[in-house]
């Protein structure tokens, strides 16, 4: 049996190293804290404006004690300042109180409550109308169809003694019209809900969430927002931690490990309730470098069960091509990524005052050397031609290997997706996308300006469609805990569905009201 020793070595050295070295004695049980990508935009945002330096940002979500953290560690930067920035005065008057219990925890972690119940953390009540299906992407696998679309969507969460953290988000979803469909439909679901057993810094979650793995802010290549949350298993480590002796020039690590099985409605030759197992590694062996690599296989399902130990770990860790057919045929997908944050460049750059750079490369059924390849970049340019608080970013992906173009997210037992979407980036197979957003936030208003173009079928159809979606959101906080923000969308499609001459011009608009607690 063929095993890649280098990929078995990789998880064990890195497992050995995170359990090894136990995080903060009074670290208690947190839930994760991720809403619409919000948190994750702050926390950002604050890192190229070079008040947090010991984040990975490549993990999300976060735990709500880890932001705390990373808070902290920002109020206590601004608090030396002679002047404080403008990033510093919106974490004082809405992160900073919003995330004051959490803070409080890292500031005094002796302090920590062993008991918490929040019933309402965060509410959430949207519309949104259609003229036509639109192109709905990153939305954690939620529909709208034509006409009218409401979604009311509730966070709960506790924690008892300091161990053991509960989170729950009921979902009431309307859809007039369901995605190409005439019928009406009425959707109460538990879209996300888990329990967690802290120990030190070593986490056990069971239930349903969502992942995001890599540095892309619009997408990444194995695993983001675009599909349901999954039911699974994961072992993490919620606090990056410094390895001991001479690695500790890796600087802090973090990893997560995922073990899922799919319900999802699978057709023809798929194989139903496949198995799912990842693997995520990231290092920050410098304050404004971090690096990462990422491990997805689906393998087993029905009919394909009778795996022993050593099977799985030829399909987990095997140096070839899996062979079609066969019990051991698998869907592996393989990636690594660097992402480089260089704040404070006002002094030398008059046009930005921070620059975060990255880029994921990525290989489908990667035996050695990795084939199959895909990859994304992209740039954040903080505070261009010194506008406060301002956020230039710009993405680019490429899913269309030469050798196979049509290769990513398919395969004929095993595609990686659930439910219809594909964990990964949602422009889906033999596909790139090019996506640039300007964003500013202000103490009661904030808007954002993107546009996105996808193309698709260059390579596997007769006709390619090429998509171009425009986007405006504008939002006022009324009240220190409540915003609301309005949203449009203008989606023009050429060769619809590779048909030649097929077009489509969508509009949607619509509101959205969020309260805290």
């Amino acid at each position: 049996m063929k095993v890649n020793c280098l990929r078995i070595a990789f998880f064990i050295l890195f497992a050995v190293f995170v359990l090894h070295v136990p995080g903060p004695a009074a670290l208690a049980a947190s839930t994760n804290y991720w809403f619409d990508n919000e948190l994750d935009a702050d926390l950002d945002d604050l890192a190229g404006a070079g008040l947090i330096k010991d984040q990975l940002s490549s993990f999300k979500p976060v735990t709500r004690g880890e932001a705390g953290r990373q808070f902290a560690a920002a109020l206590d930067h601004c608090s030396g300042m002679e002047t404080p920035s403008a990033e510093c005065a919106l974490l004082q008057t809405h992160d900073g109180k919003f995330f004051a219990t959490e803070i409080a925890e890292a500031l005094t972690p002796k302090n920590v409550k062993g008991h918490v119940f929040r019933p309402v953390e965060k509410l959430s009540l949207s519309y949104r109308y259609y003229s036509d299906p639109f192109s709905v992407f990153n939305n954690e696998g939620i529909d709208y169809g034509e006409g009218h679309n409401a979604v009311v969507q509730l966070q709960s969460h506790a924690r008892l003694f300091k161990a053991l953290s509960f989170f729950v988000q009921p979902a009431l979803i309307y859809n007039q019209h369901e995605r190409f469909d005439d019928e009406s439909n009425v959707d109460v679901r538990l879209h996300k809900g888990y329990a967690k057993l802290t120990l030190y810094n070593f986490e056990i979650q069971a239930g349903r969430d969502s992942l995001w793995w890599g540095p892309g802010y619009h997408a990444a290549l194995l695993m983001s927002r675009n599909a349901k949350p999954l039911d699974m298993i994961k072992l993490s480590n919620p606090e990056p931690v410094v390895p001991p002796w001479i690695f500790s020039y890796l600087g802090p690590v973090q990893f997560n490990l995922i073990f899922s099985q799919l319900h999802d409605v699978r057709t023809g030759a798929e194989l139903i309730n496949p198995f799912l197992y990842g693997l995520r590694v990231g290092i920050k062996p410098h304050p404004y470098l971090e690096l990462g690599g990422s491990h997805l296989v689906m393998f087993s399902g029905a009919g394909r069960r009778d795996l022993s130990a050593g099977d799985v770990l030829k399909i987990l860790y095997g140096n070839t091509n899996p062979d079609p057919g066969k019990k051991t045929d698998s869907n592996s997908q393989f990636a690594v990524d660097a992402a480089l944050m260089i704040p404070n460049l006002q002094r030398y750059l008059l046009a930005v005052d921070g620059v975060k750079l990255y880029v994921e490369w990525g290989a489908e059924d990667s035996g050695f050397p990795p084939d199959k390849r895909a990859y994304l970049t992209g740039l954040a340019l903080y505070k261009p031609f010194g506008l406060e608080t301002a956020v230039l970013r710009a993405e680019y992906a490429d899913l269309s290997p030469g050798s196979i173009p049509d290769a990513w997210y398919r395969h004929p037992s095993y595609p990686m997706r659930n439910d219809g979407r594909v964990f990964g980036h949602h422009a889906g197979s033999d596909a790139e996308d090019i996506f640039v957003e300007w964003s500013q936030r202000f103490q009661k208003v904030f808007y954002k300006i993107g546009f996105d173009r996808e193309r698709s079928g260059e390579h596997s159809q007769a006709f390619a469609q090429s998509k171009n979606q425009y986007f405006l959101e504008c939002g006022y906080r009324i009240h220190e805990n409540a915003d609301v923000t309005l949203h449009y969308g203008f989606e023009d499609i050429k060769n619809f569905e590779y048909v030649q001459g097929e077009r489509e011009r969508n509009h949607f608009v619509g509101i959205e009201t969020s309260f805290e607690f």
